[in-house]
């Protein structure tokens, strides 16, 4: 094979595998700490759930300048690392004689699965996730809630349906964080498999 192939069946595997450690990283490690409880060291972010330390609608904007960032580089990276896959698979697909360690398919197909496999994070985003995207985009961009913090509701002047809102919003929006990061982290399933397949078929050859 030419140095091209190698670059690419590198691109293929690390690319991967760096875009689900990231999206991993967001549910593990960025959502608990942004809605840890500010009288809290992070290290108790295990609760985060319960008692958000942000104001709600700065909560959601947070989540969203991650989503934002997240939605910009990771799906690039997966893109990139597929269509290098592609690229190694559309060069060895008629190399004679070659197969795989399991004997169940010609090696060189398995870098096409790699590429499949994690650029499902799209339709699983799409089918799963849009919705959850939407009610925490709708917290962020409510220019119409109270700027009071919730802790000292009582002592504010706001109307009943003001204090009901944000009562519900206090509750609604960690439990739509938990949600969304349960559902991206199954996402970083999809590049990490990808990156095992591509990595088998390298090792195969």
């Amino acid at each position: 094979m030419g140095t091209d192939l190698y670059i690419a069946q590198a691109i293929g595997t690390l690319g991967c595998a760096a875009a689900a450690g990231g999206i991993a990283t967001i549910s593990i490690v960025c959502i608990p700490n942004i809605t840890s409880p500010v009288d809290h060291p992070t290290k108790s972010a295990r609760s985060f759930y319960k008692k958000p330390g942000n104001r709600t609608a700065h909560l959601a904007y947070q989540w969203m300048d991650l989503y934002d960032r997240g939605h910009k580089l990771f799906p690039t990276i997966t893109g990139l690392a597929s269509l290098a896959n592609i690229y190694v698979f559309w060069s060895l697909r008629t190399t004679p004689g070659q197969a795989s360690m399991t004997g169940t398919c010609n090696w060189p197909s398995q870098y096409l699965l790699a590429a499949s496999t994690a650029m499902t994070i799209v339709p699983w985003t799409i089918l799963t996730m849009i919705k959850t995207n939407k009610a925490l985009d709708s917290y962020a961009e409510d220019d119409d809630e109270p700027e009071a913090e919730s802790e000292n509701i009582k002592d504010a002047t706001l109307s009943t349906d003001e204090v009901e809102k944000l009562a519900q919003a206090d509750e609604k929006v960690p439990r739509l964080l938990k949600k969304w990061a349960r559902l991206n982290l199954v996402r970083a399933i999809f590049p990490f498999f990808g990156a095992l397949i591509s990595l088998h078929a390298t090792l195969s050859q």
